[in-house]
């Protein structure tokens, strides 16, 4: 039987909703988003995916040490959050996307294409779109740095107006180019 911690929070960019758990007294988060309904339907999945509510046990409790990582990094405090994550849900390619764009580094942007060739799958750029919408780790997992190749923005689960917001608090919290 499993514990997950579940939790929402208000933000500049909304109420982020997560889910957490705790292994030898290490945070993992397994969701954080900013949609209340995809968060009910991962609830759905994660009871379907295990088994039903036997093998999983959810309780209500915040997590000070998320909270204050995803302030601090949408403040520009912070460039990571510094929690480890993990991935309940998702096919091996969903999977595969998501670690992938896990390791691109803050401030910097990609686009579909790119992530496809990266993760061997070079003509599957709608593939790796419809993976980003799944991605339960919405900032951990940074989907907002992925865009067209054209450099339009593209769609984003947490909407047009967090991108652009995690976009912009990015570019102007990049350190300054030595001379």
């Amino acid at each position: 039987m499993a514990t997950i911690e579940r939790s929402k929070f208000k933000t500049v960019i909304g109420t982020l909703y997560y889910l957490w758990i705790d292994r030898n007294n290490e945070i993992n988060a397994v969701y954080i988003r900013n949609n209340r309904s995809a968060c009910l339907q991962y609830l759905k999945k994660l009871r379907n995916e295990y088994g039903g509510s036997d093998k999983l046990i959810f309780n209500d409790k915040k997590s000070n040490k998320i909270e204050t990582a995803v302030n601090d990094y949408l403040k520009g405090i912070i460039r990571n959050m510094g929690f480890k994550y993990m991935f309940l849900a998702g096919t091996e390619f969903e999977r595969k996307v998501w670690n992938k764009l896990a390791s691109v580094p803050y401030g910097e942007t990609i686009s579909y294409k790119k992530l496809a060739e990266l993760i061997g799958h070079s003509g599957a750029c709608r593939a790796v779109g419809s993976a980003l919408r799944k991605n339960p780790l919405m900032l951990a997992v940074p989907c907002h740095r992925v865009i067209r190749s054209n450099g339009n923005i593209g769609k984003f689960s947490g909407g047009e107006k967090v991108k652009r917001f995690l976009l912009n608090l990015e570019n102007s919290c990049k350190p300054e180019e030595t001379l």
